[in-house]
């Protein structure tokens, strides 16, 4: 679920200026995004886009589409949404004012069969703040150069994919029921041996060691502890942290590291968020 260059190109359908280098997307792994710059006008004629979902980050547009039932006109200011599902345009036509846009490719999304959104309905032209939220989340993330890892990344991927098959997709029975207790205790021993080892597991590998799809995990995961997989981690870590600061000498770099944490400053941010001070100030007291 990489972005790569051959990604970006596809995504950048307006051929604007990337606010994303290429070092950073290479970390990314996630659904293929780009964040651009849009230029004051575009248009084309006759094209098949692939499935993949925009948010207009910032700016206002006017919009002018085409897919065979004649033009329509749309008026879009920050947060406009639209979901397309691969259909062929006869008309695409944008005129932009400051407009920053996050486009998403949810072709070959990377997720198993069970995960994959499906048929997903149309739509050029909707809101949906936590959606959105999770979109400015992902170019976050890649801009700061993926602090928090795969396993980020991928929850990040999948709260997307989760949220469309909801509001964009067909109805499905709801599955029911929560992790079990064996199962949620393979998942934390998982985390513990990958700690031991200075790495974070991946949300497949979670998934298999409770032995589900990683969308079908994800949904029960939230259910049975009441957070995303990367949070339990996250606070998993951090409880580690909090030990080995009250509990020896190690000096809060090495801490850092022995606990799955990009950076010390990585640490240091986490844990005020957490706890309310910083692990010196934990150490003095």
């Amino acid at each position: 679920m990489t972005t790569t260059y051959a990604h970006l190109h596809t995504l950048n359908v307006h051929a604007e200026r990337s606010r994303l280098a290429p070092e950073q997307i290479a970390r990314w792994r996630g659904l293929p995004i780009g964040w651009f710059d849009a230029g004051s006008a575009a248009r084309h004629r006759n094209f098949v886009a692939h499935r993949r979902l925009a948010l207009l980050d910032a700016g206002v547009a006017q919009a002018r589409f085409d897919f065979g039932a004649g033009a329509q006109t749309y008026e879009l200011a920050g947060g406009a949404m639209g979901l397309f599902d691969g259909r062929a345009c006869r008309l695409s036509e944008w005129q932009c004012r400051s407009v920053q846009r996050i486009m998403v490719d949810l072709e070959g999304a990377g997720f198993d069969d069970a995960d994959e959104p499906g048929t997903l309905r149309q739509d050029v032209h909707f809101h949906d703040d936590e959606l959105a939220g999770v979109l400015r989340a992902m170019v976050r993330e890649v801009a700061e150069g993926c602090p928090h890892g795969v396993l980020y990344a991928e929850s990040l991927s999948a709260s997307v994919l989760l949220r469309l098959q909801t509001t964009h997709g067909q109805r499905v029975q709801r599955e029911r029921g929560t992790l079990t207790a064996a199962q949620l205790r393979r998942v934390d021993e998982l985390i513990a041996a990958d700690a031991a080892l200075a790495g974070a597991p991946s949300l497949a590998a979670l998934a298999e060691a409770a032995g589900y799809s990683k969308a079908h995990f994800v949904r029960l995961f939230r259910r049975t502890t009441g957070t995303s997989p990367h949070r339990y981690v996250l606070l998993w870590r951090l409880e580690q942290a909090k030990g080995l600061i009250e509990g020896s000498r190690l000096p809060l770099a090495e801490v850092a590291t022995a606990t799955g944490f990009a950076s010390q400053s990585h640490l240091n941010s986490a844990f005020v968020k957490a706890y309310g001070c910083t692990p010196g100030h934990l150490r003095r007291r």
